[in-house]
């Protein structure tokens, strides 16, 4: 069992009326903020849907103190961090993760701009259209589309009801009205006694408390305001509801409307879902996942809390490529009923609570700053510590929960599937959403032998399965000081046969969905991709699991077309959100798909494995964890570098993805030339100047839409710059035109900046470069793509050398290079072509 110092917290109350929680982590380079203000979409006026989430997004906007280049994102982003903000029913969230000794500078731009936002009428008129971007995609997500349908059968005036997101038609800028509304919100709400400040670093505790007073104090005085009681969620409008999902195979969706007793303390509900989730979602042979697979009632199943506050709760269970329409959705009806009574007899085992209670444990071990800032907000009700015990006032929450789930006036069915049905009248995202008035069908009478959960198999003794005819190349790294007890593996696996990468993604996703719930109840994540040609997976966790996860997942591999009977889940591309799906097929900027490759089953895994050629990095396993895994294979030998991927040529590839839909996406990825560490330097810096330009040209200025970014990148083993975009009303050549008129603007900006501030800005890179070196993740993640790259181990170390004596000449020339695309640039769009005025070589 990890030891953690997680569980120490801090806690004051400032003089202000905020509330802070302190952790001190020794020995990390990061540190992190959460600032949580205890208002939400609910506490908004009636007649400005969306005024919340709009707040939430002015505020970025800058305060008094840091505008323009100042401000909190420019300034996180400059500095390699991370930043978001998110609104909920009944809270509103804002965190970012900044180099530890950038804390307090991070924390007064974050006080200022929530304490003194600008909120100018032009900046509002700008956002409001990223705002109605953020609409339009959201009404393409299925997640979304699934949520609002199942809040529609709530009570007639119930705020889940409502919509909540804003667009344009709801957030009336020029009206005087709105903007009366506005800053009574933000004086009501965004003040001290309604904020909770949750400080993570390896400070000590008095020096974050320290930071805490000097800057927490420009929040206004204030005290919480008390909780308005929450408007009942029985009789529900709707019990049986069918809805169109575009591009979905059938599912069927269950929503739980729960509600407490007032004597239970507030986090005993969110303690009891939490516990009824973990066991809901664990694959071991005889659960309720297990079962329904193994029937062939349905290929997934996934558990969402779609609101809590206080003592109530919306719970969602989605039940994915249900087999039969009608049958289906009532045998899946029933055997959660069955399988809910068989947990309230057996889900208090004394063995079961315990195991609970470990597997908290485990999974906060090596959590980063920033996901044990948000941990720690999220729990604060958990006091005096953020670990999860069920406790006495948890099992009797837990009792509440299945004893209602079972109640059939509480329990909403929701069949949603390609049939279009007619539109059902509510406000904001369009659902095609019908009532069925017909009584569901009886189930057929079943057995079902539920069987408790397994123990952990990362957590079982005894010898590890040999991953037979499978001869491996390794290297092992020397972890850096940071994370001790943490390690990563990454490895390859190298297929003799042409593998469509799409067809191989969505097998392996099926097969080793359980090794990835195993492992993520232990806090270890476990990734893969598809490329051409091969399959690459990623470990990052505890170093003491890792060699059992590895040969778990080789075991599932090698033995999957013997594994369940249901085949991998049918893709679906039309209602995710095209970026995504986009950025998931990045490997076919450089491999056109292979045509007339078979579809590929899970009884051809197995014959692969046996010619397949693995390679693998392990960074953080002492020597015994390193024995563990070279005996997993029959031979292993040194890992050595690989060529260098061929050189592209110059000018404009365009390859069209045929996502279909109203809205455009586009790929554009700018390969380096040449790959020295001086290419490499400057393309960095590049990255790094154009990042925030970039995201205020194309996202706040043009509001081309919602999903804009860019980034230093590898892909395919070419580096190079990514820059991604989402539009809502500009076409795929269109939103091409505005990055070569951002990239032509930048020329002259970069002609203006003199060698001191071209230093200035190198040295930052350096020292991004440098606190990756002290991180595990980033450092095993940083030598794995070298070694895919065919790159030299010292790669990264000469880049840091070639900033330090960047000079401005270099870097215009690096800027002429990526314009006169040298290094050749690869699009990959939704749809479209490139303009005819382009002299492109369409893929």
């Amino acid at each position: 069992m990890p030891t953690n110092c997680a569980l120490e917290p801090l806690c004051r109350q400032l003089d202000n009326g905020l509330g802070v929680t302190l952790l001190s982590q020794p020995g990390t380079r990061k540190a992190a903020i959460s600032l949580r203000v205890a208002a939400g979409s609910h506490d908004e006026p009636r007649e400005y849907p969306g005024l919340a989430h709009f707040l939430e997004h002015l505020v970025f906007l800058g305060g008094a103190g840091f505008t323009a280049e100042q401000r909190l994102m420019p300034f996180v982003q400059a500095c390699g961090g991370q930043v978001n903000a998110s609104t909920q029913a009944r809270h509103t969230d804002f965190f970012c993760e900044v180099p530890a000794e950038r804390l307090g500078e991070a924390l007064a731009r974050l006080i200022d701009m929530l304490a003194r936002p600008l909120l100018t009428p032009e900046a509002q008129l700008r956002e409001r259209e990223v705002v109605h971007a953020e609409y339009l995609a959201r009404s393409q997500d299925p997640e979304t589309l699934v949520a609002t349908a199942l809040t529609q059968a709530l009570p007639a005036g119930h705020p889940c009801t409502a919509f909540l997101a804003g667009n344009r038609g709801t957030l009336a800028v020029e009206s005087a009205g709105f903007q009366q509304a506005l800053r009574a919100f933000h004086r009501r709400f965004y003040q001290a006694g309604q904020c909770s400040l949750v400080l993570v670093g390896p400070q000590p505790q008095a020096q974050l408390l320290d930071l805490a007073e000097r800057y927490g104090t420009a929040l206004p005085r204030g005290r919480q305001e008390l909780p308005v009681p929450p408007a009942p969620l029985l009789p529900l409008r709707a019990r049986q509801l069918r809805m169109t999902l575009a591009g979905s195979s059938p599912s069927l969706q269950l929503g739980f409307a729960l509600e407490l007793p007032t004597q239970l303390a507030p986090g005993a509900l969110a303690t009891a879902l939490d516990y009824l989730r973990t066991w809901l979602l664990d694959e071991s042979r005889g659960g309720l996942l297990d079962s329904l697979r193994m029937a062939e009632l349905c290929a997934g199943m996934d558990v969402q809390v779609l609101y809590l506050h206080e003592r109530q709760a919306v719970l969602r269970l989605g039940f994915t490529a249900v087999r039969d329409a009608e049958r289906g959705r009532a045998e899946i009806a029933a055997a959660l009923r069955n399988w809910l009574g068989f947990f309230a007899v057996a889900g208090e085992r004394d063995d079961l609570v315990s195991r609970y209670g470990a597997i908290q444990q485990w999974s906060l071990s090596g959590l980063p700053a920033l996901a044990l800032a948000r941990y720690w907000q999220a729990n604060l009700d958990n006091q005096p510590t953020a670990l999860r015990a069920l406790g006495t006032a948890g099992l009797v929450a837990l009792r509440a929960v299945l004893g209602q789930m079972r109640a059939p006036e509480r329990v909403i069915s929701l069949f949603a599937g390609p049939t279009e049905v007619a539109y059902w009248p509510c406000e904001g995202f369009a659902l095609r959403m019908i009532t069925e008035t017909a009584p569901p069908l009886s189930s057929s009478i079943r057995h079902w032998d539920w069987q408790l959960p397994l123990s952990n198999p990362l957590l079982q003794a005894g010898p590890l399965p040999v991953a037979r005819g499978i001869a491996a190349s390794w290297r092992w790294l020397q972890a850096p000081l940071e994370g001790e007890g943490q390690g990563a593996l990454h490895w390859r696996l190298c297929f003799e046969e042409q593998l469509a990468p799409a067809d191989l993604l969505d097998l392996v996703e099926t097969h080793l969905a359980r090794v990835r719930t195993q492992g993520a109840q232990l806090g270890v994540t476990l990734q893969w991709t598809a490329e051409h040609g091969g399959l690459q997976l990623c470990a990052l966790g505890s170093s003491a699991l890792l060699p059992r996860l590895l040969a778990l997942v080789l075991h599932r591999l090698s033995t999957a077309a013997g594994h369940g009977a249901c085949s991998p889940e049918p893709r679906v591309t039309n209602g995710q959100v095209p970026i995504r799906q986009l950025l998931r097929r990045l490997p076919e900027l450089f491999h056109v798909p292979p045509s007339g490759v078979s579809p590929m089953g899970a009884e051809r895994l197995p014959g692969l494995l046996q010619w397949t050629r693995l390679e693998g990095q392990g960074v953080g396993l002492d020597a015994a964890g390193r024995a563990a895994v070279e005996e997993l294979f029959t031979e292993v030998t040194e890992l050595l570098a690989p060529a260098a991927p061929a050189s592209v040529h110059p000018g404009l590839y365009w390859r069209t993805a045929g996502l279909g839909g109203e809205e455009s996406a586009l790929l554009l990825f700018c390969a380096q030339a040449a790959s020295d560490a001086a290419s490499e330097a400057g393309w960095r810096l590049l990255a790094q100047l154009y990042q925030g330009p970039f995201f205020q040209r194309l996202r706040s200025e043009l509001q081309l839409g919602y999903a804009v970014f860019c980034g230093y990148r590898q892909a395919s083993g070419r580096r190079g710059i990514l820059f991604a975009v989402q539009s809502p009303h500009a076409s795929a050549s269109e939103v091409l035109g505005h990055i070569e008129a951002f990239l032509a603007r930048q020329t002259e900006r970069l002609a203006l900046l003199g060698d001191d501030e071209v230093a200035i800005a190198a040295a930052e890179v350096a020292r991004q470069l440098g606190e990756q070196a002290a991180s595990m993740p980033d450092w095993a993640e940083r030598h794995w793509q070298q070694h895919l790259a065919g790159l030299p181990p010292e790669q990264a170390s000469a880049v840091q050398r070639a900033l330090l004596a960047f000079s401005g000449h270099e870097l215009r020339r690096c800027h002429r290079s990526l314009c006169q695309a040298q290094g050749g640039w690869r699009v990959l769009a939704s749809n479209g072509a490139p303009g005819s005025d382009r002299a492109a070589l369409r893929q």
